[in-house]
């Protein structure tokens, strides 16, 4: 019962390095006096080195925000990619993007980044 116990633990332990990315952001106010607009880098760090999903693949799904401006994917290290964005925050309940990436081997990844006015 013990071993099983253990073996439960570090398998839940180890989910996170199971993910085949990390994603997350860095949030900056606007220059200017635009009171609901955010502008956000996004980061997408491939976990696995040979990635089989090309990062333009990636699907960005906002709610309750617009995307206003959205740059190209640059590279910025061996395995991480940045992307620049200007949100416009509607007000109305929580202000999310999620990002979806869909790989062949692991399934859907699905990350929800929320998005505070600053």
């Amino acid at each position: 019962m013990k071993k099983a116990l253990l073996l439960v633990i570090f398998l839940a332990a180890g989910m996170k390095s199971v993910l085949p990315c990390d994603v997350y952001m860095e949030t900056a106010p606007v220059a200017g006096n635009a009171r609901n607009k955010v502008q956000v880098k996004l980061f997408v760090e491939f976990i696995h080195k040979r990635c089989p999903v090309k990062i333009e693949e990636t699907r960005l799904d906002p709610k309750n925000v617009s995307i206003e401006k959205q740059g190209e994917w640059k590279k910025i290290a061996v395995c991480t990619y940045e992307k620049d964005l200007v949100v416009v925050l509607s007000g109305k309940g929580p202000n999310e993007i999620r990002v979806l990436r869909e790989c062949p081997k692991t399934g859907l990844q699905e990350e929800v980044l929320g998005i505070v006015r600053l």
